[in-house]
Formats: C-alpha cells, structure tokens, sequence
C-alpha cells in the first residue's frame, strides 16, 4: 500500500510539471510572438531610420521581457538549447543601432521562428519525460 501511494504522488508530481511547463510555454510563446510583432510593425514604419524612440522602445521592450522569460526557461531546459535567443537579441540591437535594415529583418525573423520552435524541443510529449 505505502509503495502505491508513493508512486501516485511520483505520476502527480510528473504531470504537474508537465502542466507547468505547458502553460509556462504557451504563456512566453505569446507573449514573444506579441512583442515580436510590434517591434515588427515599428520598423516598417522606420524603415528609413531604424534609430528612432519607438523602435528603441520597443527593443528594449522585447528584450526587457527576454531577460525574465529566460529565468523562467532555465528551470525547464538547459540555457545551451535557448542560447540561439540571447545572440539574436543581441544582433538584433546591434543591427538597430547600426540601421542595417535587413540584419535587423533576419535576426526577428529568427526570434519569431525560435518561439515557434521551442513547442518542439520542450513541449509535452513521452519523450521528454525520460
């Protein structure tokens, strides 16, 4: 009997985790892809000056929001599979205050793609739970 609780409470505590790590996801993958989208529509509307207040605002609005996130994504994965994300942010402002428009279009675009990617790599399936 003792030996059937402490399983119960093993295959709780997994699933629990499993629930976390969605909702967790689902909630930065939004998030990101919202962020990614207004720094997106303000450059369009730059695309001549890549260096104006409402660009920058939204950068470090993105990036701000990076910073927590990535605490969050550290208790999950391992920071060498979200690396890719920290380097892009960083050429991201880089490209933005260089005005180098399509380093700045490749590095978003590689941004939108990462939040995506991350329901592959960390999401729920059987696979990760072992």
């Amino acid at each position: 009997m003792k030996r059937n609780i402490i399983i119960l409470v093993i295959i709780l505590l997994i699933v629990a985790v499993c629930i976390i790590e969605e909702l967790v996801l689902a909630n930065i993958n939004r998030d990101l892809k919202n962020y990614t989208q207004l720094l997106s529509s303000s450059i369009t509307e730059n695309s001549n000056d890549l260096s104006t207040l409402d660009v920058e605002e939204r950068y470090n609005d993105l990036k701000d929001f990076w910073k927590d996130s990535k605490r969050k994504l550290c208790y999950l994965t391992n920071y060498e599979k979200i690396r890719i994300m920290d380097e892009s942010i960083v050429k991201l402002g880089a490209s933005l205050k260089n005005n180098d428009e399509s380093l700045t279009i490749e590095n978003l675009a590689i941004i939108e793609a990462f939040g995506e990617f991350t329901y592959y790599f960390m999401g729920f399936n059987i696979n990760n739970l072992f």
